[in-house]
């Protein structure tokens, strides 16, 4: 809710600290002075600002004025920019305009966002009960998530049910055992083996997995083992995409491991059931994601943020074995899914359009989906054959002779053209018999998931028993308005302390994290918030998390970036989609971004811990632990706010200084990502060095064999062999670490 006076903008009621009168009229001074076509002459803003003064408030036709000014503005910034650096910066006349419309762009901005705030708050009063809490969160969450208004009533009221304790949503009786780190890889394997363990001893259960990515041939051989064992076994994963990121370049690199995978786990023996999740139909936009990660054996639902291919199990992550009512209403949304995927189109799962464009478009791989595709032509090989390294055109014609194919059939490239792509790791083009292949696979694949004996073992999904097993409630969320009425519960409960590691933080979620603070400091009260946001680059080498880091400093509230030692080229990331409070804790496959949040097919869950569940508890206290471990030692911090008015200092008396500071910040982000990359990927020689002793070499292998990930088990040989101090003293101490901390 906004705090103290008010102020009207445009028949909005608008908070007057952030809108007032002096704001308008430090705006119209330098609206008077921009340049761009259809700018009202300077007149019209003076009389502006005079009637703001006199009347007290922004009439609906002087806010227009501001908002044609400001939406005029755009293109004219960043001509002024171009201009100013053609100039060598020595322009004048173009400096006093670009801080003119600096000081103007940043007036609208609070104008805008103050408006859509005051709008938010109306509709959500609107539908408000009198018993009805989070008004504050939940304005803040649709302003900066854009929620359209037809879905705010069902959000709030999944919310209110969720605060009364009639939610359908809403399991009690459970048993909620927590995993995070290293041990979630393992537990996904601990599970796999016990059901080969359970099959073999003649005792067979049910498995069911569904996921974003299921490529990782560890994990798909268990589940052939499994069925091999004489254990029941359904399948459900997301296609793959056939659209581009961006542009018209089209890469389809992990389709054709995902089609191997379903592929090889058809053609075991014993009961498998396969199916692919119908992107197109089901969510109408073949670009978004059936995004969903679960693991049911027997009894037990696995529910984590961890896909299940290469690289995964190092990653930061969290995850629930769920045993109970819970558990029972995970498979049966699974089962549902089943259904829904079962006789699928090549149109339902990948789009019409898409498919229409195919043949004609720019359709890359790399070295891994062309190895894939190739192993498919000829087979696939049996559920967990892991497919050779591919880095030359000589191990890739090596892998297509093994399997009666013409490596060079697949791409128009030269031999020496594909070589040098190979070594490089390039993206490849696709020749129109390449093209044919891939289609040839996916359509092969579909068939095998729509023969009548497959769909009769997808019509075969048994629930489990879902009897009380603990004293754990837990809430999941299945639909967009559940995800988002979970997500917004998980803060308005919150009272001490919010602790996020996350992959996406987005203005929507760190508006919500501000807005709860400030509700509990009116009160008096203080909220202990802290995020760790991953570093992911984008193309451009900026990363998806720069505007939700950037909200939380500019509110004051502590962010960093993860800082996570690595063992060899795979990115390490915090890849949680977790918040931890002192009640419990959100977690699942939901990314905190607005598609995550409303697009994607996701699922996630919200555990309240008993507080007279001993171990329960125990296990909070250690993922509060963890969390403030990772805060210590595996984590940057740099603020860009102040960094960037520390780099403009010399500019402080210019009026435009804020604005000049803000800007600074692109390229400060953008050196502090490179700065972690650079740090991780020394990180990575220093470690394979202290891993390459005999012993520490056997200590890797053994944890190998428990379960942990190849990259998991490295660090913690690594780690185990020198201590923890003398490990995180060593990262400290390497260059590319003190070269990072000189950006502060």
């Amino acid at each position: 809710m906004q705090i103290g006076p008010l102020f009207n903008v445009g028949g909005n009621q608008v908070d007057r600290k952030e809108v007032n009168p002096e704001l308008i009229r430090t705006m119209a001074d330098s609206a008077r002075n921009i340049k761009t076509e259809g700018n009202p002459a300077p007149a019209a803003w003076t009389e502006l600002a005079d009637r703001v003064s006199k009347d007290d408030q922004v009439s609906p036709e002087d806010l227009q004025q501001i908002l044609d000014l400001s939406k005029s503005c755009y293109k004219h910034h960043r001509q002024l920019h171009t201009d100013l650096k053609a100039s060598g910066y020595k322009d004048r006349k173009i400096r006093a305009e670009l801080q003119d419309l600096h000081v103007f762009e940043a007036g609208a901005s609070k104008v805008k966002e103050s408006v859509a705030l005051a709008q938010s708050q109306v509709a959500v009063q609107a539908l408000a009960g009198a018993s009805f809490g989070p008004i504050g969160l939940v304005s803040a969450f649709v302003t900066h998530a854009n929620l359209q208004k037809k879905a705010l009533e069902p959000l709030m009221t999944q919310i209110q049910g969720l605060r009364d304790g009639t939610s359908p949503s809403l399991f009690q009786g459970n048993k909620a055992e927590g995993v995070r780190g290293p041990e979630v890889w393992k537990k996904m394997n601990d599970l796999l083996d016990g059901a080969v363990a359970s099959g073999n001893a003649g005792k067979p259960v049910e498995v069911n997995a569904q996921y974003y990515e299921l490529t990782n041939q560890e994990i798909v051989g268990k589940l052939a083992q499994a069925a091999q064992a004489g254990n029941k076994v359904r399948v459900n994963v997301d296609p793959g995409r056939l659209v581009a990121y961006q542009g018209s370049h089209v890469v389809i690199d992990e389709v054709p491991d995902k089609m191997r995978a379903l592929l090889q786990l058809s053609q075991t023996k014993g009961d498998v059931g396969i199916s692919m999740y119908p992107i197109s139909k089901q969510l109408g936009n073949p670009n978004n994601l059936m995004h969903r990660k679960g693991l049911r054996v027997g009894e037990q639902f696995f529910l984590s943020g961890m896909n299940a291919n290469k690289g995964s199990g190092e990653n930061v992550d969290v995850g629930y074995v769920l045993e109970g009512p819970a558990a029972r209403q995970l498979v049966q949304n699974f089962a549902r899914d089943v259904e829904h995927s079962s006789n699928a189109t090549l149109e339902e799962v990948f789009g019409e359009k898409p498919l229409a464009e195919f043949m004609d478009g720019d359709i890359n791989m790399r070295a891994r989906g062309l190895a894939s595709l190739i192993d498919c032509a000829g087979g696939p090989s049996p559920a967990g054959t892991q497919l050779p390294k591919i880095n030359n055109y000589a191990e890739l014609k090596a892998l297509a002779d093994k399997h009666g194919e013409r490596a060079l059939d697949y791409t128009d490239l030269k031999m020496a053209e594909l070589d040098q792509a190979l070594q490089s790791g390039r993206e490849i083009p696709l020749s129109k018999k390449g093209k044919k292949k891939f289609l040839e696979l996916v359509e092969r694949t579909l068939d095998a998931s729509r023969t009548p004996k497959n769909l009769k073992r997808l019509a075969d999904i048994g629930l489990p028993e879902g009897k009380v097993a603990g004293t754990s409630a837990v809430a999941l969320a299945d639909y967009p308005e559940e995800r988002q009425a979970l997500m917004l519960t998980a803060i308005q409960e919150a009272e001490e302390f919010v602790y996020m590691p996350a992959f996406v933080i987005t203005r929507s979620v760190a508006s919500m994290l501000v807005a709860r603070r400030d509700e509990l400091k009116a009160e008096g009260k203080e909220l202990d918030i802290r995020v760790i946001a991953d570093p992911g680059v984008y193309p451009d080498g900026g990363t998806p998390n720069e505007y939700g880091v950037k909200f939380l400093e500019n509110a004051g509230v502590p962010v960093r970036w993860a800082l996570l030692p690595r063992t060899d080229e795979h990115d390490r990331k915090v890849h949680a989609k977790a918040m931890l409070t002192e009640n419990g804790e959100f977690f699942g496959s939901t990314n905190f971004s607005n598609k995550g949040l409303t697009d994607n097919w996701e699922q996630s869950g919200y555990v309240r811990i008993d507080p007279k569940d001993k171990a329960a508890r125990q296990g909070h206290d250690l993922a509060v632990a963890d969390f403030l471990q990772m805060w210590d030692d595996k984590s940057f911090e740099l603020n860009t706010l102040e960094k960037g008015l520390e780099m403009r200092e010399r500019s402080k008396g210019d009026k435009d200084y804020e604005v000049q500071a803000d800007e600074a910040r692109y390229g400060i982000v953008r050196s502090v990502i490179r700065g972690i990359e650079n740090v991780e990927k020394a990180s990575a020689t220093f470690i394979q060095q202290q891993a390459s002793d005999p012993k520490t070499a056997e200590r890797i292998s053994e944890l190998v064999e428990e379960g942990y990930d190849d990259g998991s088990a490295t660090l913690m040989a690594v780690r185990e062999k020198m201590g923890d101090d003398a490990f995180f003293k060593a990262l400290e101490n390497l260059e590319q670490r003190q070269n990072l901390e000189k950006l502060k």
